[in-house]
């Protein structure tokens, strides 16, 4: 733990500012994009698609024709015989591949949305969110948002009452009467969501999870299966409109491309992702001290690093693999059920201080020389600061080295300065990191003098004992390169 930032007082990332090439968002995409993450930068324009309803998404398609399934929480509405109100406000009724949609219920008050995702985003939602009452009435609970997070109003009404009374975002671009969805120019109904079309009659809007509105379609299609390409579960992080490429954060080469121009930068998972529930699960599961309660996770960030980070760490780990060869040993102390990645790659958490409201109000990464949190996103962890910390000051059991935790709530100790409190709430942030561990020397006992591992060794790991005075695990480099930071996970502390 300790703080462990990166700021460089001549030279804070200024440069890269000023010299950084802008690339044009990828047109097919509806914003929002991400904020970039210094205000010098604009925000991607507004595609001329999204200006109007004349949106013509054949036209768009490129080569190979990838799978535009719509998303499987509170998005799209598959069917045209839907007809009136075209179903509520950021949800529809479950569909089946081939099926017709069940009658939508406007006395409903919350989204409807697939029964296969109710239950896991319900039980998330009741893990990791307080229950919320409506901004407009105060006595409803939220309805659910298009990212499968709560959203701020109990029912349309509620919605347009807010909107007419300036209190909501501003009114969709399309039909001018609903608030927009967060992150979108669009408010949820179908009629404003320009939906594509079926690839072959080009009348009906498609099913999710196909290019088609219905098997018979797809059946009178040359080759229909090299059409398709396998999804995620979860939309594109930067233009949230298709489904994420499977084993990719993005939908395609565009939106990457994106994020590679824009970092360092930030992008919220949503619940529904298997990256959200593993982070989420690791951080439970290693909340480990008996007087502190498991605090409720308020979101989850993807860090994207720039080059520079992201080469260093990767060369350092692949140095550590050839000198040690540790990849597919056991470890020493698993029993020979685990094996060791590249490297012994692992996850660990680091606590520090925060100035700004990152994760929070927004994903800025601020340049404040105070904000640790930020520093580390940007440059990575550094040495010169090692010890800087109140309270890693004193606890420096190790010596001159950066520490990491596998015990979330132990790292929780080293963070008390990114308490901030928002909209009437305290919160917190924690790393979670990437750490090259290579070959890990284990003490039970104090050693502060050290600067470096013993020779032949790449970490120390400090290991409680009824002999020593360690309570909970510790992982400590002495290296800038041996670590890199992954996620950012905002959570709520009393």
């Amino acid at each position: 733990m300790g703080n462990c930032c990166s700021i460089d007082d001549n030279n804070h990332s200024n440069q890269n500012v000023k010299g950084a090439i802008y690339q044009q968002p990828p047109i097919y995409s509806q914003p929002p994009y991400p904020q970039p993450i210094y205000t010098q930068r604009p925000l991607p324009p507004l595609p001329i698609s999204a200006q109007g309803p004349t949106y013509n998404f054949q036209h768009i398609q490129q080569t190979p024709i990838y799978n535009i399934p719509s998303p499987r929480i509170n998005s799209y509405i598959n069917d045209n015989s839907l007809q009136g109100d075209f179903g509520g406000y950021s949800s529809q009724s479950p569909i089946g591949i081939f099926g017709q949609p069940n009658a939508y219920d406007p006395q409903k008050e919350a989204a409807n949305y697939d029964a296969s995702d109710a239950a896991s985003i319900s039980s998330i939602n009741a893990e990791t969110t307080v229950e919320s009452h409506c901004f407009n009435c105060t006595s409803k609970v939220v309805d659910i948002d298009l990212d499968g997070y709560p959203s701020e109003y109990c029912s349309d009404q509620c919605r347009k009452d807010a909107s007419y009374a300036g209190f909501a975002n501003p009114v969709c671009i399309l039909c001018k009467e609903y608030p927009q969805v967060t992150n979108s120019k669009f408010c949820g109904k179908k009629r404003c969501r320009n939906l594509p079309k079926c690839y072959l009659c080009k009348v009906k809007d498609v099913h999710k999870g196909s290019l088609w509105c219905s098997k018979s379609c797809r059946d009178r299609t040359p080759n229909w299966q090299s059409l398709t390409v396998e999804r995620a579960n979860y939309m594109c992080l930067v233009c949230n409109r298709e489904f994420a490429l499977k084993g990719r954060d993005f939908c395609r080469d565009d939106c990457e491309q994106w994020v590679k121009t824009n970092v360092p930068c930030l992008l919220k998972l949503p619940q529904n992702a298997e990256k959200y529930k593993d982070v989420l699960n690791q951080f439970k599961i290693a909340w480990k001290h008996p007087h502190k309660r498991v605090p409720q996770v308020h979101s989850i960030w993807k860090i994207y690093c720039n080059n520079i980070l992201n080469n260093r760490y990767n060369a350092y780990k692949a140095e550590v693999e050839s000198i040690q060869q540790l990849k597919g040993k056991p470890f020493p102390k698993g029993e020979g059920q685990r094996t060791m990645s590249v490297g012994n790659e692992q996850r660990r958490f680091h606590g520090t201080k925060m100035k700004c409201q990152v994760g929070l109000k927004d994903n800025k990464i601020c340049i404040d020389k105070q904000c640790s949190v930020c520093a580390i996103i940007r440059e990575g962890y550094k040495l010169k600061y090692v010890g800087t910390g109140t309270i890693s000051a004193a606890f420096q059991r190790f010596g001159s080295g950066i520490y990491f935790s596998g015990t979330s709530s132990k790292s929780d100790d080293y963070n008390e300065g990114s308490l901030i409190n928002y909209l009437g709430a305290n919160y917190k942030v924690m790393l979670l990191n990437k750490l090259v561990v290579g070959k890990g020397y284990a003490l039970t006992k104090d050693a502060m003098t050290l600067t470096s591992p013993p020779d032949g060794y790449d970490s120390v790991l400090g290991e409680p004992s009824t002999s020593g005075n360690l309570n909970y695990d510790e992982v400590v480099v002495y290296k800038e390169e041996a670590s890199i930071p992954q996620y950012l996970i905002v959570y709520e502390t009393l």
